[in-house]
């Protein structure tokens, strides 16, 4: 598995935890707990995927450590420390309804309610307390709330996803309609 746009980034390794070769990791899910039976992780190390076993994994209130096969000491666990870890895009639970994942909206096609089309959807930018889809429409670039007041379905089959833009919005990117 050398690929990583298969991957998605599951967290970072911090610092060691302990003497025993035991890491602090930072996890980017919002239910640390689904990922408490991890048997292996993928570790980006100079450009690399490196595939590493998990001896063991204990998810705490505040971080999560982990112990890596063959790493037994604090020299070898600060070795694994300000790393990415990445697992196969598989290993995801499935999400239902308006839940999505970033990275499997890319490409979809956002719509509006009222307006018909806001173009495909190239990147998630991921603002604190203010995500927003960053879509392309003819050339146009647009960017439009994420928030659960506008997000009206998530239709995976045919990769859109409808919103309900306040007034106005549209015609900030997209000029107002003849007539």
């Amino acid at each position: 598995m050398s690929s990583s746009s298969d991957m998605f980034v599951l967290g970072k390794t911090l610092k060691p935890h302990g003497l025993k070769g035991d890491v602090a990791i930072k996890l980017d899910v919002d239910v640390p707990q689904h990922y408490a039976g991890l048997d292996m992780v993928w570790v980006q190390r100079q450009g690399t995927l490196v595939p590493y076993p998990l001896t063991s994994v204990s998810v705490r209130p505040k971080v999560t450590v982990v112990h890596f096969e063959g790493v037994d000491d604090v020299e070898a666990a600060t070795a694994m420390s300000g790393h990415d870890l990445l697992l196969p895009a598989a290993a995801l639970p499935e999400l239902r309804g308006l839940q999505f994942y970033y990275h499997e909206v890319i490409g979809f096609e956002l719509v509006d309610v009222t307006r018909g089309s806001l173009g495909t959807i190239q990147q998630i930018l991921d603002l604190p307390s203010n995500p927003l889809f960053k879509s392309n429409r003819q050339g146009v670039e647009g960017l439009f709330p994420m928030s659960d007041a506008v997000l009206r379905e998530v239709d995976r089959e045919a990769r859109t996803i409808t919103l309900e833009l306040p007034e106005g919005m549209f015609d900030l990117y997209f000029g107002q309609a003849p007539g």
